[in-house]
């Protein structure tokens, strides 16, 4: 939830030294109007977060659509633009020409994507030494030889040790000094409800690899959590 709530205290006290200025400069009001139209935005958006949250943890009232996975990443990105720009982070694109779509709830699933470019700033944030030198985060589609569809993104942060991989996971387990430990707990159980799995792996030269991997369209997931091969009259 800080991801929109922050925007809504940026664009509304933006909005208020804009429209301190406006008997001076009249053309400061159409940017209040936009400002007003943004806070809109984003506190429209986080009450849908809670809604499809909640819906989720209740159990089978999900709401599934097809998603356009390269669309998703792109309305992310542009999401956690003003987070990353605040923190001198630039995040990378690297999207498969193949345009994956998988059925899931769009609303959680950018959620589950934001959440893992918030923790790549984090952790690029923490790890830098000159803080005036930008970083990058990489967020990437592709799909496997086995027609698997990964979502990956990368930081350049200082990584986890064997131990920290191990329970990264864990509900209420943290690194932060200000986490709960909640975010990627619920953000694995998000994915594994859409039939896929989310898993961490170093990274080449440093940091940390989240990976959304999801099965073959045609795949689903026995009640053992392994994929299984469906009929075409199921």
């Amino acid at each position: 939830m800080n991801q929109p709530l922050a925007s809504i205290v940026n664009f509304a006290s933006a909005s208020q030294r804009y429209l301190k200025l406006a008997l001076e400069y009249p053309e400061n009001l159409e940017r209040v109007d936009d400002g007003l139209q943004r806070i809109t935005h984003h506190a429209n958006r986080a009450s849908e977060v809670i809604k499809r949250l909640r819906a989720f943890l209740r159990k089978g009232q999900q709401r599934t659509a097809p998603v356009n996975i390269n669309d998703a990443v792109t309305n992310v990105k542009r999401l956690c633009q003003w987070d990353a720009d605040k923190h001198n982070v630039v995040i990378q694109e690297n999207l498969t020409p193949l345009n994956p779509v998988l059925t899931a709830d769009p609303v959680l699933l950018e959620q589950v994507l934001i959440n893992l470019i918030r923790n790549g700033i984090d952790a690029n944030t923490e790890a830098r030494q000159d803080n005036n030198a930008p970083s990058h985060i990489k967020i990437e589609t592709c799909i496997t030889p086995a027609q698997e569809t990964l979502i990956k993104v990368t930081d350049h942060g200082t990584g986890l040790d064997e131990e920290g991989l191990r329970h990264m996971f864990t509900p209420f387990y943290t690194s932060k000094p200000q986490g709960l430990g909640l975010g990627l707990s619920m953000s694995r159980s998000i994915i594994e409800g859409y039939g896929g799995f989310l898993d961490a792996q170093p990274a080449d030269g440093g940091g940390l690899t989240l990976i959304c991997r999801f099965p073959p369209p045609h795949c689903k997931k026995n009640e053992s959590g392994n994929p299984r091969e469906t009929d075409q009259d199921e």
